[in-house]
């Protein structure tokens, strides 16, 4: 008995044994598919192109100096939250001062979320790219992106996308990252967008959308933007001067004149644009220059200088955010564009006039030649007056017109249209690559009225022309259906569009006319 309890204890032993050894040769090969799980698991990281450059690659060298530009900062108490900030991107020898009264100012909140609007330096493209990755690596470490509002993003709008070649090499995105992981610290989370266009047009759509996705969320947007480029000392100073005043006051119309007739410039108007109309739909009127200085002042001579402007948005609690505002084709099942009473042409004639646009564009934009064309029609020889109007994937691409009669109607349709594909001063001209995505639409207009009763003006069926000494400014009838403007709207906006004050309409100096257009598109013309 005593033989057989010792036998089996033996052999508990044994197996307990093999059982030890099973499982250790085992833990290897467990080990090895862990780790293969997590090199399969690996993170998406954006890795730095300008460190060395811009700024230091040494960390402790990259830290140091910022820090130093943070102290020097004198930053006065900013009362009330901060919204956002237009901060420079150039090397930090150059705009780090200026930089810096932004992250000293940022240091003493507590927001850990930051949306980064950037611009496009060498490649021109009608869309917003939002950086799809895990992690932006810089010398100081990881920056954690919020994938979940990237996706968020990208699944609003087609012309919201994760394009590489917008980031592969930008750095208007990755120079604000040391500075903010100095500043912020533990908890850092940002959402990466490079804006491709500088179109005001296209920065007010993207400032709905940021404004559904972040509504009510602790973050702060900044508009990443140097200003005046290469210009003297004092030329450049005048220029940032007029942009500073536009930007404090928040006249976005009157900045978006100076860019465009170069009074005043920012590398980055897309990004500020889209800032300054974000902060206007919360309601935001307080915004305050915290630091202007140009390299002239920092690291540079004075005779070519670049601009640096540090601007801060402020909410102080007392704001009246816009209502929301309802979708285009929502819209569009309300008002509907009125066509002028005592003016139309036959089905016919729109699609030869259609047909001849369409033919000038691809002519003009693949061989630099203007097609020579010739109509039967009596009414397309009539002289007329009209504005061709591109569009891609539902974003203009161009518009140019005559709003005076002066030449036959086909050939006025001819000669905007090959002017709105290469001449509009608002776009890059029209690549050929871009030809099988333009959409037309054509605006015939009636003659001009002026107008003595601002009663006689009706949303829906008039265009406005605003003129004051050498001022002008047109917008044509479906504009304020477009977004959504009420007449006094439609009077201010127009203004303008002509340089002048919003209330120009209203003080009986300016000369307001009216016309009436008969629109339309392919898309039209195909469902007739």
């Amino acid at each position: 008995m005593r033989r057989l309890l010792l036998s089996m204890v033996v052999i508990m032993a044994l197996a307990l044994c093999l059982s030890e050894c099973r499982r250790k040769e085992e833990e290897p090969e467990k080990a090895d598919e862990e780790r293969a799980l997590a090199r399969k698991a690996k993170p998406d990281i954006q890795e730095p192109i300008v460190a060395g450059g811009f700024y230091p690659a040494r960390p402790g060298e990259l830290s140091a100096q910022i820090n130093q530009f943070m102290d020097d900062a004198d930053l006065k108490d900013l009362s009330g939250k901060p919204f956002g900030f237009m901060v420079p991107h150039a090397g930090y020898v150059y705009s780090g001062p200026t930089a810096a009264y932004v992250y000293k100012a940022i240091s003493a909140n507590r927001i850990k979320r930051f949306i980064i609007l950037a611009p496009s330096h060498r490649m021109y493209a009608d869309m917003a790219s939002v950086l799809d990755k895990d992690y932006y690596r810089t010398p100081l470490g990881l920056v954690k992106i919020d994938r979940k509002k990237v996706k968020e993003l990208i699944g609003k709008k087609s012309w919201i996308a994760y394009e590489p070649a917008l980031f592969d090499q930008e750095h208007s995105v990755e120079v604000e990252l040391p500075f903010l992981q100095v500043a912020v610290g533990e908890g850092l989370e940002i959402v990466p967008i490079v804006i491709g266009t500088p179109r005001l047009e296209f920065a007010q759509k993207l400032a709905v959308v940021l404004d559904q996705v972040f509504t009510g969320e602790e973050v702060i947007f900044l508009a990443s933007s140097d200003m005046s480029h290469y210009y003297s000392y004092d030329v450049a100073n005048t220029m940032d001067a007029l942009a500073l005043s536009r930007i404090l006051n928040m006249d976005i119309q009157l900045l978006e004149d100076d860019f465009r007739h170069k009074r005043a410039q920012c590398c980055g108007a897309g990004p500020l644009f889209t800032l300054m109309s974000l902060f206007a739909r919360r309601g935001g009127i307080r915004v305050e220059v915290l630091d202007y200085r140009n390299s002239g002042d920092t690291a540079g001579s004075m005779s070519r200088v670049v601009g640096y402007g540090a601007v801060a948005f402020i909410l102080t609690g007392e704001e009246k955010p816009i209502e929301p505002g309802r979708e285009e084709a929502e819209l569009q099942k309300e008002l509907k564009l009125i066509p002028p009473d005592d003016y139309d042409i036959t089905l016919e004639d729109k699609k030869s006039l259609m047909r001849i646009a369409r033919e000038t564009v691809e002519m003009y934009v693949r061989e630099n030649k203007i097609p020579d064309v010739k109509v039967d029609s009596e009414k397309l020889l009539e002289k007329g007056a009209a504005f061709v109007t591109l569009k891609k994937h539902g974003q203009l691409r161009g518009c140019i017109g005559h709003l005076v009669a002066r030449v036959p109607l086909f050939l006025c349709v001819r000669d905007v249209a090959a002017s709105a594909a290469r001449h509009d001063m608002r776009f890059q001209p029209v690549s050929p690559e871009e030809l099988p995505d333009l959409e037309y639409e054509i605006s015939v207009l009636t003659p001009m009225k002026v107008v003595k009763n601002l009663g006689e003006i009706m949303v829906g069926r008039d265009g406005l022309e605003m003129e004051y000494g050498a001022r002008r400014g047109v917008l044509l009838p479906q504009v304020p259906l477009e977004q959504g403007w009420g007449r006094e709207e439609f009077l201010s906006h127009t203004c303008m569009k002509a340089g002048m004050d919003p209330d120009c309409w209203n003080t009986g100096k300016v000369k307001i006319s009216r016309f009436q257009a008969l629109v339309f598109s392919e898309k039209d013309l195909k469902q007739q």
